[in-house]
């Protein structure tokens, strides 16, 4: 009896320690493969990131903070028919972005025939054109910033505001907590 008992227990724990080592092999091998997709997806995002930045970015200057400075409200306006009514939004932006892209086209069509222009004549009429072409370029690029600047203070000064009301509320938020924890007995934390 005691050899059969003694036997069955060692059997027994033999098939859990099998099991634990089959758990564990699954859990590593689950783990390898969850890291391999996590890195493929980043770097499809990653790539789509940057083609998808790259090609908004393409050509920035000065005829594109100019067309998009004149149309600011009629965007504005795109974005909240966008959340409204999507249809419409596609119609109605495959227009603006046509509009928007001839007007820039024409920008630096303008720009280009200044600075060839002024390569053949070297003109100080021309040069001085072109200066403040660029100049208001600057302009634009440093009251942009400016804004960015100020909404990033903004947004600091509501964290800020967050993390001292969580401050505040520290001991509260601890007493509730313990009276929970202490009161439930079958509560785990």
């Amino acid at each position: 009896m005691k050899k059969q008992l003694f036997s069955s227990l060692l059997a027994l724990s033999f098939f859990a320690f099998c099991f634990a080592v089959h758990a564990e092999k699954d859990e590593k091998e689950s783990e390898k493969t969850y890291e391999k997709e996590s890195k493929k997806t980043y770097r499809k995002s990653k790539k789509t990131y940057t083609k998808t930045y790259y090609k908004k970015n393409k050509r920035s200057g000065r005829a594109n903070t100019l067309v998009w400075e004149k149309y600011a409200k009629e965007h504005e306006e795109l974005q909240k028919l966008r959340k409204k009514d999507p249809k419409s939004f596609e119609a109605k932006s495959k227009e603006f972005r046509k509009k928007v892209g001839d007007e820039i086209k024409s920008e630096r069509k303008k720009f280009k025939t200044l600075v060839v222009k002024y390569r053949k004549t070297k003109d100080s009429k021309t040069r001085a054109e072109i200066s403040k072409y660029v100049s208001d370029t600057y302009d634009r690029k440093i009251k942009a910033a400016e804004k960015r600047l100020a909404s990033q203070k903004e947004r600091l000064k509501k964290a800020e505001k967050k993390l001292a009301d969580i401050k505040a509320q520290k001991n509260e938020k601890i007493n509730k907590k313990l009276k929970t924890i202490l009161k439930d007995p079958k509560l785990s934390w």
